[in-house]
């Protein structure tokens, strides 16, 4: 073959092939840039001393509120949760798959040995000494036919007879050969294409470590949501009774100046369904707390049968929330869901490097070394050895647009992970922005409810001297009484809503979680 004029030809199938691979289908998606002066002007407007703090959540976050029952609530679902265990489980598998690919980039070596027993045929090809007399010649004559086709059988000299048990080449008609053998495997990663999976494989790992993460992050903030609403609703079962006995006690009066000709008959009535509907209000609430009593349960993956106990939610302080003194510049490194994105991208981009390098010729070498023998003493003898080395190339030259199509699918998968990655960081965003804004605002809607509650129970207080004087009646101390605890209920639904923005802030801001992603 003449090199001279057959290299030439592959440099210009080479270059075609760099010229098809260097064809885009159109501009790639750009990453967005997080609105950092929203988030600037938010933070200032919105954080006060006595709500915030400047230093950074920690891991445990769920310990700023120093409850036990939920950090013990919040480790037992860590341990116990299948939802985590299943995370878990999809970073083992990640890593492996990612061990699996790294392989290709080394050769494969093989060692294998066999023992057959074998029989050939004594009427095919090779001929074998079957009967006596006139064997001589016909076996001369059928080997100098064969030899004179071109066969491979050589021909014994005239006057000798053929083995008992062999043909024309002392080939035994049963036999046992032994064979062991080495076998080396490489492919020559001359376009990273190997290299390349592996590193989108591990992209794919560690999108896992961070999606574990973020299922521990939303999983406690589950948990501490649940449980809170349960103290709320505990707290409001307690108003809900104490309105029902005020209903009763006041119905029971009606019906008393009703009995006395007082009262007409219409406002009985409407005590009484007073009565009704307070008592719907309980039973609504002990619904609400059972669901999230089997919701909490769940989350702890026990057998149902764990003790929550009521901690007086109104009577605990709440803490001041860490704000990161690095945010808003650090808000995409402190969300896992966010690094997973990433992770993701970068992994989607090596699929991309993948996919041109299937447009270019495939290097690789085969080689095989062993022994071969019927007699197990000569087995390791070098004249028992054979080997075969065999290098090889492949080019594709068409595939009907596979490869096209397969470059095409990388890239659009690499802008849906762009695309996904933008959305994320919006929203992240604006999670944070409705953090800020929410707790400012319950904050300040707590205090006018405790401010009410604080004129209504002076408002009662005075009504109970007026009574113990004689100024006003049981009926004026009731209505009183029913406006402290109906101002009560707003104030721990306040209190309610002032935590929930508490946790949803503490979630936006990642809980303490912060990347150690590197590129590459």
């Amino acid at each position: 073959m003449d090199l001279k004029k057959t290299w030439p030809s592959i440099g210009v199938i080479i270059a075609a092939m760099l010229l098809i691979t260097g064809c885009s289908r159109g501009p790639r998606a750009g990453i967005i840039e997080t609105p950092k002066e929203a988030l600037e002007e938010s933070i200032e407007a919105n954080t006060k001393e006595e709500l915030f703090n400047r230093n950074d959540l920690p891991e445990a976050w769920w310990t700023l509120f120093q409850d036990e029952q939920l950090s013990t609530f919040i480790e037992t679902a860590f341990r116990k949760n299948p939802t985590l265990h299943e995370a878990h489980a999809n970073i083992l598998l990640a890593a492996s798959n990612a061990r699996r690919v790294r392989a290709n980039l080394f050769p494969n070596l093989f060692w294998g040995g066999d023992i057959s027993r074998e029989k050939l045929s004594e009427t095919a090809l090779i001929p074998f000494n079957n009967a006596t007399g006139s064997a001589t010649s016909t076996n001369s004559a059928t080997a100098a036919a064969i030899n004179a086709a071109g066969g491979m059988v050589p021909i014994l000299p005239t006057g000798n007879q053929l083995p008992a048990a062999g043909g024309t080449a002392g080939i035994p008609v049963y036999f046992t050969q032994y064979e062991t053998e080495f076998a080396l495997n490489y492919d020559f990663d001359i376009w990273k294409k190997n290299q390349n999976t592996f590193r989108a494989a591990l992209g794919e790992y560690y999108a896992n470590i961070a999606d574990e993460v973020f299922i521990h992050l939303e999983l406690g903030i589950s948990i501490a949501l649940v449980y809170y609403q349960l103290q709320i609703d505990y707290r409001k079962a307690e108003i809900a009774k104490q309105l029902i006995e005020n209903q009763m006690r006041y119905a029971e009066l009606v019906q008393l100046r009703r009995g006395g000709n007082i009262d007409a008959a219409q406002p009985v009535y409407n005590t009484l369904i007073n009565v009704i509907s307070a008592k719907q209000v309980l039973l609504e609430i002990q619904a609400d707390i059972a669901v999230n009593e089997y919701q909490l349960k769940t989350y702890l993956a026990g057998q149902f049968d764990e003790t929550i106990n009521d901690i007086q939610i109104d009577e605990q302080p709440l803490p001041k929330i860490p704000l990161p003194g690095d945010l808003p510049l650090s808000l995409i490194a402190r969300r896992p869901d966010i690094t997973a994105q990433l992770w993701l991208i970068e992994s989607a981009g090596k699929q991309i490097e993948v996919a041109k390098a299937g447009f270019y010729p495939d290097f690789n070498i085969i080689a095989l070394f062993g022994f071969q023998t019927i007699h197990l003493h000569e087995l390791f003898n070098w004249k028992s050895c054979y080997y075969n080395v065999d290098p090889a190339f492949s080019l594709p030259i068409f595939d009907a647009g596979r490869l096209s199509a397969n470059l095409t699918a990388s890239e659009i998968n690499y802008d849906i992970a762009i695309y996904r990655y933008n959305a994320l960081v919006l929203n992240a965003v604006r999670d944070v922005l409705d953090g800020l804004t929410l707790l400012r605002n319950a904050d300040l809607q707590l205090k006018e409810a405790q401010s009410k509650v604080k004129q209504q129970e002076d408002l009662l207080q005075l009504t109970i001297l007026k009574k113990q004087n004689h100024l006003s009646s049981e009926l004026d101390f009731l209505v009183s009484q029913q406006a402290v605890l109906i101002s009560q209920n707003v104030e721990i639904t306040t209190l309610g809503r002032k935590i929930q923005a508490m946790l949803s802030l503490i979630k936006a801001l990642g809980a303490g979680y912060k990347t150690c992603m590197e590129e590459g």
